[in-house]
């Protein structure tokens, strides 16, 4: 079922919808556009080139706690409110399809299942995003969208994709229209041969090319941070000074930093940082492929972004397929 809202009362639509969801939206926040919980003097921006923090934090967050104590009586968090994701574009869509797999297969995840389960994607079909090669990764389009929307003029027709999206349009914003329904979509242009990429990869750390990043990387792990599929994390035991309460917290981390391999007694499997930065790139463009038939990216381009070296990491992976 497709219906329709007039751009002026998007407002008012989220409004009504936050009454029964946290919702997460690109909104323009000092001049950027960062995903972040919606509140109603917030500026949602749905034809967004690329926003500066992935959606990933509404599941997976920087920091969360997966169990406090006090005495003897040990306390798991709990869980109970409705998520939506409004305005989605499909390479964010598609990794949270990755996220999914990574988090909930062939083991769920309680603490990110809980909220999983709970949470209403609803798509936007819009800008192409600022250094993004989703398309060259020949990745298949997103099925998880409850909705989609789609620009049409002075209006927005949002099209029900799942049986309880039809919840989200039964109010007085949004009335029923004849359009044509169609699947939000990543074009193909121009694929990687990631036969070619994941061959050199597999070569391992020792390549000239790994050395030479190194040269320029600062490891300081913000590609990995502003990825929509990194998911590293560490767990850490925070005890109060006297011992009969604290909590147990996971945090994200990242494969880049040098103490992330870092074991008891001081050894450290990757201690080059020429290791690290090859083990990010075959994490992401070879084992990942290999065990789920795509990489771990889906060309956002955030990392290309905000890297404070200035890599590129398509540039990267195009030296690879020529290498490979």
């Amino acid at each position: 079922m497709a219906i329709v809202l007039a751009k002026d009362d998007l407002g008012g639509y989220l409004e009504h919808l936050c009454h029964r969801f946290v919702i997460y939206a690109p909104i323009r926040k000092e001049g950027t556009i960062t995903f972040s919980i919606w509140h109603s003097d917030d500026e949602v921006v749905l034809d967004y080139e690329t926003t500066n923090t992935p959606l990933k934090k509404s599941l997976f967050p920087h920091s969360e706690p997966l169990l406090t104590y006090l005495d003897d009586v040990v306390t798991t968090p709990t869980f109970d409110l409705d998520l939506m994701v409004f305005g989605i574009n499909p390479q964010d869509a598609r990794a949270l399809e990755i996220l999914d797999e990574a988090f909930l297969k062939p083991i769920e995840d309680t603490h990110y299942n809980r909220r999983r389960k709970r949470m209403y994607v609803v798509g936007y079909e819009g800008a192409k995003m600022e250094n993004s090669f989703g398309e060259r990764l020949g990745l298949p389009s997103p099925e998880n969208l409850d909705m989609l929307i789609m620009s049409e003029g002075d209006k927005y027709v949002l099209q029900t994709i799942t049986d309880r999206a039809k919840d989200l349009v039964k109010n007085g914003f949004v009335k029923a229209a004849n359009t044509n329904e169609r699947k939000i979509s990543i074009e193909e242009n121009d694929k990687l041969d990631l036969e070619k990429i994941m061959s050199f990869l597999d070569k391992g750390p020792d390549q000239p090319i790994w050395h030479e990043l190194a040269k320029k990387c600062f490891a300081c792990g913000v590609c990995a941070y502003v990825c929509p599929i990194c998911h590293c994390f560490d767990v850490e035991d925070r005890p109060s000074i006297s011992g009969d309460s604290g909590d147990r917290r996971r945090c994200w981390d990242s494969c880049m930093l040098a103490d992330f391999a870092q074991v008891a007694g001081g050894a450290n499997f990757r201690k080059g940082r020429h290791e690290r930065i090859h083990n990010w790139y075959h994490h992401k463009f070879s084992r990942a492929v290999k065990e789920r038939g795509v990489p771990d990216c889906v060309g956002c381009g955030r990392c290309i972004m905000h890297c404070p070296a200035k890599i590129d990491i398509l540039g990267t992976i195009e030296k690879c397929e020529e290498l490979g």
